[in-house]
């Protein structure tokens, strides 16, 4: 069973072309094992996932048909990659979050919770709810998902989906690449979100998942400043941990304008 009594890293959002949603290209297929996931109720994205042996996810999301009327104004409307980031909890301390984010200075918050879900392949509706950042663009903060149906049925964990071609244990964490000016403003809000002191050291915070896992490391949040040649506000990848004692090639894919970022550790 999940311990969720504190906020926990939950999933991670990769957005890619429908196309390669129904037919996933061998970089992903030949790392990962890839479950069924569902549509959204809102009837705009659908998705199939990684499930990792602690309990997290990686969301693999794409617009139906690649339709740009679903695309439009939606919070994902971004270049394909890693686009986003969710926390989750048994119990979400929205007020404390707030709280800590208004004393925090940042102007960074929360909207209220509000309802969202999926239906499976099988016919299973999935229930939660969603709470989004506010005064800050999606993916600089993470978003929060907590579970109204249980959730192991949002997140199946077997031994047989849970184990990848590449030896891919679990979640290493989050790194954001930000423009300097914001650098500072999203630590400090990621570590008031976490109820921890800025980092004074390293720009990283550490963060739970759901279960703990033999040969895995705490997972971390890390914001460092976005490379000259990057050229964007913020870039997302997402670190894995691995069983072996040599670290895979990270992954780099471009996909139109966007690209993937995967790094193994």
């Amino acid at each position: 069973m999940a311990n969720l009594s504190a906020l926990c890293l939950d999933h991670v959002v990769l957005l890619l072309p429908y196309t390669m949603l129904s037919d996933p290209p061998s970089w992903l297929t030949d790392i990962f094992t890839i479950s069924p996931g569902g549509r959204h109720a809102d009837e705009k994205t659908e998705n199939r996932l990684v499930l990792f042996k602690e309990g997290t996810y990686l969301e693999l999301i794409a617009f139906i048909n690649d339709d740009p009327e679903k695309r439009r104004g939606h919070w994902w409307d971004k270049p394909y990659g890693v686009v986003d980031y969710a926390f989750t909890t048994s119990k979400l301390d929205y007020d404390g979050i707030v709280d800590r984010l208004k004393k925090s200075g940042t102007e960074i918050s929360y909207e209220k919770p509000k309802a969202g879900g999926r239906t499976t392949p099988d016919g299973k509706e999935l229930k939660w709810e969603v709470t989004f950042p506010t005064g800050v663009d999606r993916g600089h903060v993470p978003f929060f998902c907590t579970d109204v149906t249980p959730r192991e049925r949002r997140v199946p964990v077997t031994e047989q989906n849970t184990t990848h071609p590449s030896g891919v244990l679990g979640m290493a964490g989050m790194t954001l690449e930000v423009e300097k000016d914001s650098l500072d403003r999203i630590v400090k809000a990621t570590a008031a979100i976490l109820d921890q002191p800025p980092p004074t050291k390293e720009h990283q915070v550490k963060v739970d998942v759901p279960s703990d896992v033999e040969k895995l490391h705490q997972a971390s949040i890390s914001v460092r400043e976005t490379g000259a040649l990057l050229r964007k506000s913020l870039a997302l990848s997402l670190r894995l941990q691995t069983a072996d004692h040599e670290k895979r090639e990270a992954i780099w894919e471009p996909i139109e304008d966007g690209a993937v970022s995967l790094i193994f550790e």
